[in-house]
């Protein structure tokens, strides 16, 4: 008798287990659209990517992002490109050409001033993987603790604040450089947020052979630096239309600073935001020096960006975009979906891993 109750209690869980499986797919299918569950980078210098035009023998980039299918690219000559094929065991990836894209127009003269009066000007900035650094000048490319991305942080923050706008900086370190970063990250950014930051930025450096990135811009030793944004975001055409504006007005400013546009497979963490953006400058193999110039270069860039006088002379902010009540809630149903597939897991888990008198007995306990 005993017998045949261990076989239907089985029998019971198992139909548990599958209904529980299935629950979670339908309440979590619309969220992979929204949220990154992996950390879409390779954690080795050693391996990367070279993406070639579809039938050309010519490299288009390389980058030590995965790559994946449906991913975008947008050149140093504003000319937009999709990913088609992906050789994961060759390195290799294969993009089409999509469209030119008109970058927005920019009055040099316009933006050469940041406005004097603003109620709040605060931008935020942090780096996820803490421990990127640069082998010639670190002597290494990672450094367990704060390695030398916190050095083009410092530089950053500088230029910034020299626009008159005030800078948070969030020095955490976010180790290990794991599939979890930016899960751990997140609570940086949400703090940034919080505490007054209009605009995020994720600062990060390559990890590619050096010509890649080397510059020389204004007759100095400088970087290239990369724009990505998540693909898989709400914010995604607010994030996409704020790194066409900084590429602008680097173009303008600065020539050949802003090398391209990376529309990455995740969101790293700019679902939080529609000014949230990942930036790369320079890569492992360049020295720091030159990824420190371009960031006080960039500084220069990003105070125009976002809060530069445009060309009708308005004295309001011109590159942030205010959250929609849509992406708010959007962001809400994410975290709220999150606790409850969390609170269904450990019920789940504790049914399962205890018999049926001893799940009876201790929900029995607890409503007495």
């Amino acid at each position: 008798m005993s017998e045949g109750v261990t076989v239907m209690s089985i029998k019971e869980k198992g139909k548990i287990c599958l209904f529980c499986i299935l629950f979670f797919s339908f309440i979590t299918a619309d969220l992979n659209k929204e949220m990154v569950f992996a950390d879409e980078w390779y954690g080795e210098s050693e391996k990367y990517y070279t993406v070639y035009i579809e039938d050309k023998k010519e490299p288009l980039f390389m980058t030590a992002w995965e790559i994946f299918i449906g991913d975008e690219y947008l050149s140093s000559d504003n000319k937009l490109y999709k990913i088609i094929k992906v050789d994961s065991g060759d390195n290799k990836a294969y993009a089409k050409f999509v469209k030119d894209v008109k970058m927005p127009e920019i009055d040099v003269e316009d933006i050469k001033e940041t406005v004097a009066q603003q109620v709040s000007k605060k931008i935020g900035l942090l780096s996820t993987h803490s421990d990127e650094s640069y082998l010639p000048s670190d002597g290494k490319a990672s450094i367990n603790g704060r390695g030398g991305i916190y050095d083009v942080d410092q530089s950053l923050k500088k230029s910034i604040e020299s626009n008159g706008i005030e800078v948070l900086l969030d020095d955490t370190i976010y180790l290990p450089h794991d599939a979890k970063a930016y899960s751990r990250s997140r609570s940086g950014v949400l703090r940034l947020v919080k505490n007054g930051a209009e605009a995020v930025l994720d600062i990060h450096r390559d990890a590619v052979p050096p010509e890649e990135y080397v510059r020389k811009i204004e007759g100095k030793n400088a970087a290239g630096v990369r724009v990505v944004v998540g693909r898989a975001n709400p914010n995604r055409s607010a994030n996409t239309n704020l790194a066409y504006r900084i590429k602008a007005v680097s173009d303008k400013l600065y020539p050949g600073l802003v090398r391209d546009v990376f529309f990455g497979h995740g969101s790293y963490n700019q679902d939080i935001g529609p000014n949230v953006l990942l930036l790369e400058f320079g890569t492992h193999t360049i020295h720091k020096e030159r990824a420190e110039v371009s960031a006080t270069m960039f500084g220069d860039v990003i105070s125009k960006a976002l809060y530069g006088i445009n060309e009708k002379k308005e004295t309001t902010p011109i590159g942030l975009v205010k959250s929609t009540p849509q992406q708010r809630s959007t962001s809400i149903r994410i975290i709220i979906t999150l606790l409850v597939i969390t609170v269904i897991g450990i019920g789940v888990f504790m049914f399962l891993s205890m018999g049926d008198k001893e799940w009876r007995s201790k929900i029995g306990k607890r409503l007495r």
